[in-house]
């Protein structure tokens, strides 16, 4: 006697069919759907605009799916199953705030799985979609209009349905300044996301996680300013227990894995965002946590009202951070100043100081004694530091800030250009 059909046999399928389908980077068909899976071509047809929209993209008559290799199969099934619509709120705005914080907490969920190899992958395609449905419940509650238009002003129509703003539209209007470290943060992992869409790039995950964790307070802060704290998530989170510890050695290997040819788009990428945003964003809490977390110490042995607590260690005292000693571990993420390349060094000085090129910025190097004139891969300076992975001498902000200040004086250019190569 055969067992009995499971509910969720040909969502499986449907599942096993994606996942194949984008470790390939191939299209499909909805008769390839339909001849994997056992479902009618109707209820394929159906399930990609109205179940699966937000992982997979049609063309013509080919599909191609993106991001469901990230998901667990429970995952998948939460999402098929549409979890998203069971909401006591049935009005638009109560569906898509419902569907903002499901897809918070799935990428929550994709991050956190230790089982998960490529992380930021997986939580960036999650937590876009969550901050775009979070969008688009705003402007419901507002009464904004959040639809493209065509040329006459009638709405855009894509399979069907209206064309809704993607998330960068979407936070351009809620930002209009233009200046706020939360715009700067998710401008920065859309475009991340774009530039390793295609490419299988773990050793970013490291690079990044500060990024990540803010773009996720970022959202908890925005979603119970907009909706009230009843909507708040932090009843659905804990903090995430890491099985590995980061030792230096993974890091110097991580930077030598993002050295590689095929990290390179991804790099200048990062590299170039970044060092063009403003110190204020940068240093900003809101586009990227920097911190300790250690266990909280209470006044007495049983005082054990919470189990940790973020503390900012650059305030403490000597005596203070003595007593922090007994912590069981230490989960530091600290910036590294130097990261900036010659070539952007030139770039950035050029802006205020006219005619400043490369062989004026060897000058520079020497005639302040910036870095060594060999390689010495002990040295750590002000301006300068040499890098294991880069195999050479990055520089940090304060070397375009201190040439741009002292090259506006004339006395100091001529003294500067009268150094010997």
């Amino acid at each position: 006697m055969d067992a009995p059909m499971s509910r969720y046999d040909k969502v499986d399928l449907a599942y096993e069919f994606f996942k194949e389908k984008e470790s390939l980077s191939e299209s499909f068909t909805i008769k390839q759907l339909a001849d994997a899976t056992g479902w009618t071509e109707g209820a394929c047809k159906t399930y990609p605009s109205k179940r699966w929209h937000q992982y997979i993209e049609k063309d013509g008559a080919q599909y191609t799916t993106s991001g469901i290799s990230y998901l667990s199969k429970a995952e998948f099934r939460a999402v098929h199953s549409q979890k998203l619509q069971q909401v006591a709120d049935h009005s638009t705005k109560g569906i898509l705030l419902h569907k903002a914080k499901e897809f918070a907490l799935l990428a929550v969920s994709v991050y956190n799985n230790p089982y998960t190899e490529f992380k930021t992958y997986g939580y960036i395609v999650n937590i876009i979609i969550a901050y775009t449905s979070l969008f688009h419940a705003i402007f419901e509650k507002k009464g904004t209009a959040y639809f493209y238009l065509n040329d006459n002003g009638t709405p855009k129509v894509i399979d069907g349905e209206e064309k809704a703003w993607e998330l960068s539209t979407c936070a351009s209007e809620y930002w209009q300044s233009g200046a706020s470290p939360e715009l700067a943060n998710l401008n920065f992992l859309i475009g991340l996301r774009n530039k390793i869409e295609h490419r299988s790039l773990p050793a970013i995950d490291l690079a990044v996680a500060g990024e990540c964790q803010s773009a996720l307070s970022n959202f908890e802060s925005l979603l119970v300013e907009e909706f009230g704290d009843e909507h708040a998530l932090t009843a659905n989170l804990a903090f995430s227990m890491q099985l590995t510890r980061i030792s230096e050695q993974s890091q110097l290997d991580a930077l030598k894995q993002m050295q590689k040819d095929n990290y390179k788009v991804v790099r200048e990428y990062m590299e170039t965002y970044r060092n063009d945003l403003n110190d204020e964003v940068v240093e900003s809490q809101k586009y990227r946590v920097r911190a300790f977390l250690v266990p909280k110490l209470g006044n007495h042995a049983k005082s054990a009202d919470m189990a940790v607590e973020f503390i900012n260690v650059n305030a403490l005292t000597e005596e203070e951070l003595k007593d922090y000693e007994q912590a069981v571990a230490f989960i530091k993420g600290v910036e590294n100043p130097f990261r900036l390349k010659p070539k952007r060094i030139v770039e950035l000085v050029l802006k205020k100081i006219k005619g400043f090129n490369m062989p004026l910025h060897t000058k520079c190097w020497k005639y302040y004694e910036a870095r060594p004139k060999g390689i010495d891969k002990a040295f750590k300076g002000e301006y300068a530091s040499y890098m294991e992975g880069f195999d050479g001498y990055l520089y940090s902000q304060n070397w375009v800030k201190f040439l741009i200040s002292e090259l506006q004086n004339e006395d100091k250019m001529k003294a500067v250009k009268q150094q010997a190569q």
